[in-house]
C-alpha cells in the first residue's frame, strides 16, 4: 500500500520520486490567514503614501488626463494579476514571478525576471525607507528637531533597524503590523485629501490644471502611475506561508489592482483642485493645507506609517526572492538559510537591509533633494518590476500550453499587456526631461550585472539552469503523518 501511495504522488508530479525535503523547506507552512496575506500585497504597495504622493508627481505631467491615467494603469495591473493567478491557482513559490517565468518561458528569461523584480523590490524599499525617514523628520520638526540630511539619514538608519527586527521576528508578525498601519494610513490619507479639497474649492477659485507640456510627457505619466501599484503581485512570495495559498494567493493578486485602482483614482480628483505642491525641506510632496497645523502633522504621520509598511511589505518579498535563488545555487548557498527558530530568511533580510538604508541616504547627500532621489528609485523601481510583469504575461500563455490548458482569454491578455507595458516603457524613455531614460540605463546595468553573475556561477554549478524556478513540493512527511489510530490524541 505505501508503494502504490509513493508510486502515485510521483506520477502525479512527472515521475520523479517523491523528495523527502522541499526545495523551499525552512519556511513556515500555513500560518497567514487572507488578511495577512492581503497585508503581504498592500503593505508593498503602500496606498496610503501613494494617494499623496504619486498624483503629486503625475498630474504635473498628465494635467487634465491625470484621473484617465490612473483608470488605465489599474486596468492594465489588472490585466497582469489576471496572468499572475494563471500560476497561483497551479504552484505554490517563495519567489513569485522569477518562478512563475521560469515555468513558462525557461531558465533565461527567468533569470530575467528574478533579477528584475529583484531590483523592483529593492529599489522600492530603498524609496520606501528614505520616504519614512523623510516625513518622520518633517513630524519631528514639529517639536524643534533639526530638519537635513543628517536627520534623515539617522533616522533611515533606525526605520531600517526596526524594520530588520521585525521582520526577523516573524511573517505573522510584521504582516499584522503592516495590515494594521496601512488600514490607518488609509483611513487618514483619505479623510485629509476630502477636508483639503473642500478648503481648496471653497476658499477660492480651483487653480487650473495645466495639459502636459508634450506627449512624452504623458508617457512619463503613465510610467508614474503604474509605479502606484507595483508589489501588489507580491502576495506570491508568502504562498508557503499562507493557508490554503491556492486561494488566498489569488484573491490578493486578483482584487489588489481594482481596489487600489478606485483609491488612487479618488486621490487623483481631489488633487487635481490644486491640493498639492512640490515639498520643501525633508518632505518630498505636502499637501496645500487649508491653514490647520494639526492635519499636517495627522496627515504627515499617515504617510511615515505607510512608508513604513511598505518597507517591510518589499523586503519581506525581496528576501523570499533571494531567499529561493540562495537555494538554487544563482545565489551563495548562505542566503537561503532560514532561522532555525523564527524560520524567516534572516541572512538574506541581513545582506539586503543595509543596502536598503545605504544606497538612498548615499544619494540623498549627492543630490541633496528627497524628491529628486524619491523620483529616481521609483523610476528604477517601475523598470524593475515592468520588465518582470512584462516576462510574466508572455509566461502565462506558454506555460499554459505547456500543460495543455491554453484558452483564448489568457492569450489575448497576457499578450496585450505585454505590447501595452512595451509601448509605455518606449513612451516614457522619450521624455528626456525626466529620470526615465536615466533610470532605464541603471536598470539596464544592474540587469547585466545579474546575468554576469549567473554565468560565473554556472561555472562551479554546471547543472544551474536546470535548478532554477523551485517551489514548494509535496514531500514525504505531507504524504504519511505520525498518525495512529490507537493513540488517544490531545
Amino acid at each position: 500500500m505505501a508503494g502504490w501511495v509513493i508510486g502515485y504522488v510521483a506520477g502525479m508530479s512527472g515521475r520523479r520520486a517523491i523528495r523527502k525535503r522541499s526545495p523551499v523547506s525552512g519556511l513556515r507552512r500555513a500560518q497567514l490567514s487572507f488578511a495577512q496575506v492581503l497585508g503581504q500585497s498592500v503593505s508593498a504597495v503602500a496606498p496610503s503614501a501613494v494617494m499623496v504622493t504619486l498624483p503629486a508627481l503625475v498630474i504635473p505631467a498628465a494635467g487634465r488626463a491625470a484621473v484617465p491615467v490612473f483608470v488605465v494603469a489599474a486596468l492594465l495591473m489588472a490585466a497582469v494579476g489576471y496572468c499572475v493567478t494563471q500560476f497561483t491557482t497551479r504552484m505554490v513559490a517563495v519567489s513569485g514571478l522569477y518562478s512563475y517565468t521560469v515555468k513558462g518561458l525557461g531558465p533565461t528569461a527567468g533569470i530575467a525576471a528574478g533579477w528584475s523584480v529583484v531590483i523592483g523590490y529593492a529599489a522600492a524599499a530603498m524609496a520606501s525607507t528614505l520616504g519614512a525617514a523623510s516625513y518622520l523628520t518633517a513630524l519631528l520638526g514639529h517639536v524643534g528637531v533639526p530638519d537635513g540630511r543628517v536627520t534623515i539619514a539617522v533616522l533611515a538608519v533606525l526605520v531600517g533597524v526596526l524594520a530588520w527586527a521585525l521582520m526577523v521576528r516573524g511573517i505573522r508578525l510584521s504582516a499584522r503590523i503592516s495590515l494594521s498601519v496601512e488600514v490607518f494610513a488609509i483611513a487618514v490619507a483619505a479623510a485629509v485629501l476630502v477636508i483639503a479639497f473642500t478648503g481648496s474649492v471653497t476658499g477660492h477659485d480651483p487653480p487650473k490644471v495645466a495639459e502636459p507640456e508634450s506627449r512624452s510627457a504623458l508617457g512619463f505619466a503613465l510610467l508614474l502611475a503604474i509605479t502606484s501599484y507595483v508589489g501588489f503581485e507580491s502576495a506570491g512570495t508568502v504562498a508557503r506561508e499562507a493557508q490554503r495559498p491556492f486561494v488566498t494567493v489569488t484573491r490578493a493578486i486578483r482584487w489588489s489592482p481594482l481596489v487600489l485602482g478606485v483609491l488612487y483614482t479618488f486621490a487623483a480628483a481631489m488633487q487635481t483642485a490644486g491640493t498639492i505642491r512640490a515639498g520643501t525641506g525633508s518632505v518630498p510632496i505636502v499637501l496645500t493645507l487649508p491653514n490647520n497645523a494639526v492635519l499636517s502633522i495627522v496627515m504627515e504621520l499617515g504617510i511615515t506609517a505607510s512608508w513604513f509598511a511598505c518597507v517591510i511589505g518589499s523586503t519581506t518579498a525581496l528576501s523570499r526572492t533571494l531567499f529561493a535563488m540562495g537555494r538554487e545555487g544563482v545565489v551563495a548557498a548562505s542566503v537561503g538559510r532560514a532561522h532555525p527558530v523564527y524560520r524567516t530568511p534572516h541572512v538574506a533580510l541581513t545582506l539586503a537591509m543595509p543596502v536598503i538604508v545605504a544606497a538612498p541616504v548615499c544619494y540623498l547627500f549627492a543630490t541633496g533633494s528627497s524628491r529628486e532621489v524619491l523620483i529616481g528609485l521609483l523610476a528604477v523601481s517601475a523598470h524593475g518590476y515592468i520588465g518582470a510583469y512584462l516576462l510574466v504575461c508572455l509566461a502565462a500563455p506558454a506555460f499554459l500550453r505547456r500543460i495543455g490548458e491554453l484558452t483564448r482569454a489568457p492569450l489575448v491578455i497576457g499578450l496585450s499587456a505585454a505590447a501595452m507595458m512595451v509601448t509605455i516603457i518606449g513612451w516614457a524613455a522619450l521624455t528626456v526631461a525626466s529620470p526615465v531614460w536615466i533610470a532605464t540605463a541603471v536598470y539596464a546595468g544592474l540587469l547585466a550585472a545579474g546575468f554576469a553573475a549567473f554565468g560565473w556561477r554556472r561555472r562551479s554549478v554546471p547543472d544551474l539552469a536546470e535548478r532554477v524556478g523551485v517551489f514548494d513540493e509535496t514531500v514525504a512527511g505531507d504524504v504519511f503523518a505520525d498518525y495512529n489510530p490507537w493513540e488517544v490524541r490531545r
